[in-house]
């Protein structure tokens, strides 16, 4: 607890003791007055035993004015430390822009969507240092770290799947994965958060295993590797310029987004899934890798208001002083009692 007035504490001894002596005094004239009268008439003068000390009275009404003293003197809580600032991030950007990405179970399509991703991030991390990564069979550094986010949403108008070399289609996660590391090894902050946010709809040809392996070696790297996935378990045909693409057999190749993957690379590593066809999953993205998945709701501490509290607890106290004095407690009912 701490004092907002702590020039007014003295106040709380000094009136307890104001308070001591006037009990004191009224108890010394009526005992000098019971001396001078009859047991009777003493009985009919006074509901209580004035020959007995108001110890009683005297502490409800010591305890009643310490409290107001100390209302008076601003009594509060003591004040939490301020929450600490959140570390510096060191952010890597991994949008998957592979063929599968061209499917429109995302509106208007899983890249298009990933493109406003990458933009609304980079406006809700202005602190953040952000690479940007694209990647198909093989990731290329899109944007080297920068402090600038205008750079990043710039260059992400340029996300099509049509940006890697044909002979590079396909998804390799663990590739993906470990060249995001060697991206925030080339511009390391100090004392920096350090993350990979992977875009994607998690359809990885190099095999859960060895994505888990590389997801565990970021965690031990220190880096939480975070997963936003787009498109649906239902999945769309994958299209091309020609028209939907066609397996051996002759039947149109649907492309459905893996979430268990991504959910497991996440928790491999520290970081967290979301969905991202709707702007709340980005929104919780942007809260997450900030530090604070939501503001704090203000809550009021329990006794804030300490003044009230001790003038409500003074209050009946000064009530029950003069049920005491007046008779009307058990002590003086008794008194009256033996008296007449």
């Amino acid at each position: 607890m701490t004092l907002m007035r702590p020039e007014l504490l003295p106040l709380v001894p000094l009136v307890v003791a104001l308070l001591a002596a006037a009990i004191a005094l009224q108890w010394r004239r009526r005992s000098r007055l019971a001396r001078s009268l009859s047991p009777v008439a003493l009985g009919r003068l006074f509901p209580v035993d004035v020959r007995r000390f108001p110890l009683a009275r005297l502490l409800c009404l010591a305890v009643a004015a310490g409290g107001l003293a100390l209302g008076a003197a601003g009594v509060t809580p003591r004040p939490t430390e301020a929450p600490t600032a959140p570390a510096h991030l060191d952010l890597v950007i991994a949008v998957d822009v592979s063929a599968s990405m061209g499917a429109r179970d995302a509106a208007p399509s899983r890249v298009a969507r990933a493109r406003q991703v990458v933009a609304r991030l980079a406006e809700a991390l202005p602190g953040a240092r952000i690479a940007l990564v694209v990647f198909a069979d093989w990731p290329y550094t899109l944007v080297p770290s920068t402090d600038d986010p205008r750079v990043i949403a710039y260059f992400a108008d340029a996300l099509q799947i049509d940006l890697v070399l044909d002979r590079d289609q396909g998804t390799s996660l663990s590739a993906v994965l470990s060249h995001a590391r060697a991206a925030l090894d080339e511009r390391p902050r100090t004392g920096a958060r350090r993350a990979v946010l992977l875009i994607s709809d998690g359809g990885a040809h190099d095999g859960a295993a060895s994505v888990l392996s590389e997801a565990a070696a970021s965690a031990r790297a220190g880096v939480e590797v975070w997963t936003a996935g787009l498109g649906t378990s239902r999945g769309a045909e994958l299209l091309s310029e020609a028209g939907p693409v066609l397996d051996a057999g002759g039947m149109p190749v649907t492309v459905r987004l893996d979430e268990e993957l991504l959910r497991s690379v996440a928790a491999t590593a520290s970081g967290r899934y979301e969905r991202v066809d709707d702007d709340g999953g980005i929104r919780a993205l942007a809260g997450g890798l900030q530090g604070s998945d939501a503001a704090p709701t203000p809550t009021r501490p329990p006794f804030a208001d300490a003044t009230l509290l001790l003038t409500l607890l003074a209050l009946p106290l000064v009530l029950l002083e003069g049920a005491l004095d007046s008779g009307r407690g058990w002590r003086g009912s008794r008194a009256v009692g033996e008296t007449s």
